[in-house]
């Protein structure tokens, strides 16, 4: 999933502006896969595990110090529509873990990357919650 633009992010009790994309990647933490007799090619392939990994780029534009640490435990929580139609407005949250703050910096721009793992409220649900925002239409 990728969200260019979206005007802020909430982050626990802290809102995040100047976000220019938030990337969801999912990948397989445990992959279990299962070869035949006839031939050199998998037959079977099951994920058991899985990861969401959340990434968010945030331009920085003045001093700021109050970043979050890896360790943060927080509910994240962003709205995004398509071409800025309030009316299919979506909301997308997760519970998720800090794993990493990287700053890059340009002669003409600073960026910060958060980087978060979602977790599942049970090992069993999606970690990532997707709804209609409040207000909006389909």
């Amino acid at each position: 999933m990728l969200i260019l633009n979206p005007r802020a992010v909430k982050f626990g009790p802290a809102v995040w502006d100047e976000v220019l994309a938030v990337a969801v990647d999912r990948h397989a933490s445990r992959i279990i896969r299962q070869h035949g007799d006839l031939g050199p090619h998998t037959m079977i392939v099951d994920v058991p595990g899985q990861e969401v990994r959340i990434r968010i780029v945030r331009s920085i534009s003045r001093d700021d110090i109050d970043v979050p640490r890896p360790g943060d435990l927080g509910t994240l929580t962003l709205y995004t529509a398509p071409a800025g139609n309030e009316l299919r407005r979506r909301r997308v949250s997760c519970t998720a873990v800090v794993t990493g703050v990287a700053h890059e910096l340009t002669a003409t721009r600073a960026t910060r990357t958060v980087t978060l793992e979602a977790v599942s409220s049970d090992g069993a649900a999606d970690p990532i919650a997707i709804a209609d925002a409040p207000g909006a239409a389909a």
